[in-house]
Parts: C-alpha cells; structure tokens; sequence
C-alpha cells in the first residue's frame, strides 16, 4: 500500500479543483501530483492518506 497525495489546485481565475496520485514514497506520489498541476494554476493545500 502506497502514499496517497492530494492537492487542492486554484487557477488563475479562482476556480478550485483536486489532483491525487499515489506512491510508494511521499516524495514520489507528490511529484506524481504535481505533474498534472494545470498551466496557470497553483497548487494550495497538500493532503495525505
């Protein structure tokens, strides 16, 4: 069983949304993550499972 990670995304007009991968490692899985972090957004929270 892995890491899970979860990020809450804003974009650049405002709108929130979520990205998760999962992993062996935090590391790993939050680098999964942030891969499919939208151009022009940010990441703002990171939760863990």
């Amino acid at each position: 069983m892995g890491v899970k990670v979860t990020l809450t995304v804003q974009a650049g007009n405002g709108d929130l949304s979520r990205v998760e991968a999962e992993a062996d490692t935090y590391e790993a899985a939050k680098v999964a993550a942030e891969t499919q972090i939208p151009d022009g957004s940010k990441a703002i929270a990171i939760r863990t499972a």
